[in-house]
């Protein structure tokens, strides 16, 4: 009788312990072994050809927990390593705590924007990103390194007739100078099938990070954070898929206003983009152009020729269902030293180029 008392308490408490939440760990792990032209060699003052290499490993944890009202809390906490130029501890990537319903899915912390997100995938891929991705949009995400963005609240709305938006304020932080670069980030977008149209639009203020700005050495870097400073930015872009081929265009308008928001930069840019794929390949080819800036000063308006183009292409094969093989070329062409010059590229109005040779893999 003593024994079939322990064994029946024994059981009692085993199912007595509380579920654990639900925790996941995914991530990739990127090799790119790359040669570029008209490299900028140091500060030895030459410019040439040079081989070099990036490793990009990103680790994501990810945690769910059901509610008793039915709704989910969750958060993520996620880095990039081996990338010590961008980020050096854990959370500076990611870092937040969201909770998730039929009414939609609420965030806190540090995120990704959505219009970057956006514009990085699935418009900026196959290595017109660059552009496309990493040029005007200055809140990237809320909280990295060196952007000092304090972290953000997003909500987005479930999907209605194919119809969802999202919207982001971005809390900020304070600069050297006692100004609060705060800011907002709204996408609307819509998937029908195979059509997929985005809209979207970001304002942030009082902290422009005018030297990533669309030009090169636009202003006095030393008035990079002045109170009144504003970057702002809208675009629209479409996508369709139909079996094996895609299609894509994007259009954005960008704009930076520094010194106290005396002077002002602005410029448009654009891309087009499509693939197919075949078996267990695929080939992507893009073109995209900065097109020529307006500079605003002291009240007069004046052209700048600083437009940028780009070809772009990429040429992947499946190793297995998590793993891929690529190359990738990408040429820049230069209006003048004034564009924004990418790659490494020195500041002159000479092309360069950029192949690179990686395998990707998820897990």
């Amino acid at each position: 009788m003593f024994k079939r008392i322990l064994i029946a308490s024994a059981v009692a408490a085993a199912f007595a312990v509380p579920a654990m939440a639900e925790v996941t760990i995914s991530g990739s792990a990127e090799m790119d072994l790359m040669l570029g032209t008209n490299r900028a060699k140091g500060g030895s003052g030459e410019n040439g050809t040079q081989l070099y290499e990036e490793i990009a490993i990103t680790i994501n944890v990810d945690g769910r927990d059901k509610l008793d009202n039915g709704d989910t809390l969750k958060w993520r906490l996620a880095q990039k390593v081996a990338t010590d130029w961008k980020y050096d501890s854990f959370g500076q990537r990611e870092a937040w705590i969201g909770y998730e319903g039929a009414w939609g899915d609420l965030r806190f912390g540090n995120q990704f924007t959505d219009t970057y997100l956006m514009m990085d995938w699935p418009y900026g891929v196959n290595g017109s990103g660059n552009l496309m991705a990493d040029t005007g949009s200055f809140a990237t995400w809320t909280g990295a390194k060196d952007q000092g963005m304090g972290g953000s609240i997003r909500y987005a709305s479930p999907t209605m007739s194919g119809v969802n938006f999202t919207a982001q304020y971005i809390l900020g932080s304070y600069g050297n100078d006692g100004s609060l670069a705060d800011g907002w980030d709204a996408t609307l977008n819509g998937n029908w099938g195979g059509l997929h149209l985005n809209a979207g639009y970001q304002l942030l203020n009082n902290r422009a990070f005018t030297s990533d700005s669309f030009m090169d050495n636009p202003v006095d870097t030393n008035n990079v954070r002045a109170s009144g400073n504003e970057t702002e930015l809208w675009y629209v872009g479409g996508r369709y898929v139909s079996g094996p081929w895609n299609v894509r265009a994007m259009y954005k308008n960008n704009s930076v206003k520094y010194n106290g928001g005396a002077s002002k930069d602005e410029a448009a840019q654009w891309l087009v983009g499509g693939g197919y794929s075949w078996g267990k390949n695929s080939l992507n080819l893009s073109y995209q152009e900065i097109m020529d800036g307006d500079r605003t000063q002291n009240g007069s308006t004046s052209s700048v020729n600083s437009g940028v183009q780009q070809i772009a292409g990429q040429w992947n094969y499946s190793l297995s269902k998590n793993s891929i093989a690529f190359v990738q070329g990408r040429y820049h062409m230069y209006d003048s030293a004034a564009s924004k010059h990418f790659d490494g590229a020195s500041s002159s109005a000479d092309n360069s180029f950029r192949l690179t040779v990686g395998t990707w893999t998820s897990f």
